[in-house]
């Protein structure tokens, strides 16, 4: 008998595409951090970072077993694994700061940071059919967020000798370490985007005061 999986975004009805969630929601640029109008439901980030926390999730399990040959159950044993030299604003606390705009800039360029990684996920794991998906939403969230900022300018996509140092650091090395990276970078995807949902919450319950 298969057992449950211990993740419970593995289980429920399947995700919808982000696309067509935002194009149902009435998602717009000009639309503030908050719950949905008076029915206190979720907002449209929230639901769109649940799905993709999900989505990074099963990838995340179906990488560990198929790459490792371990069950999902024993996937706590490889925590000790980190993303070579993780740029120095992925691992402090997220949005620290009680600036609103401060912290849009910041979620923005980790997520670029992500967004790079997961070219090396591709190339390590290519038989996986739902990293197009979360490649896509990545790119989609990050456009959400840079919505809200007053001028997104100021987050410069990562220029070619980043670009080029942050992927070196994670395609040298064995195949095993290699191998260890991708699952370093989905955990630690899946890490900020909790984070990134927490910090959000925090600024939309702050509302104006969170300048």
């Amino acid at each position: 008998e298969r057992k449950n999986s211990p993740n419970p975004e593995l289980t429920g009805n399947p995700v919808p595409s982000a696309l067509s969630e935002l194009m149902n929601s009435g998602w717009t640029s000009g639309e503030e951090l908050g719950t949905d109008g008076e029915t206190g439901a979720p907002p449209k980030w929230e639901k769109m970072i649940k799905m993709l926390v999900h989505e990074v999730t099963t990838l995340r399990n179906q990488q560990f077993v198929e790459e490792f040959q371990k069950p999902v159950e024993e996937i706590s044993s490889f925590s000790q694994h980190q993303v070579p030299s993780t740029p120095p604003h992925l691992s402090k606390t997220l949005c620290s700061t009680s600036n609103k705009e401060a912290c849009l800039q910041e979620i923005s360029r980790g997520l670029q940071v992500y967004q790079l990684l997961l070219q090396h996920v591709k190339a390590e794991y290519p038989q996986s059919t739902l990293l197009p998906s979360v490649t896509h939403q990545t790119t989609v969230l990050i456009g959400l967020v840079k919505d809200q900022m007053k001028v997104a300018e100021v987050v410069e996509d990562l220029s070619a000798s980043e670009r080029k140092r942050v992927l070196g650091e994670v395609s040298t090395g064995t195949e095993w370490e290699r191998k260890t990276s991708v699952h370093a970078i989905l955990r630690e995807l899946r890490n900020f985007l909790v984070d990134t949902k927490r910090a959000l919450r925090r600024m939309a319950k702050r509302g104006k005061d969170f300048q």
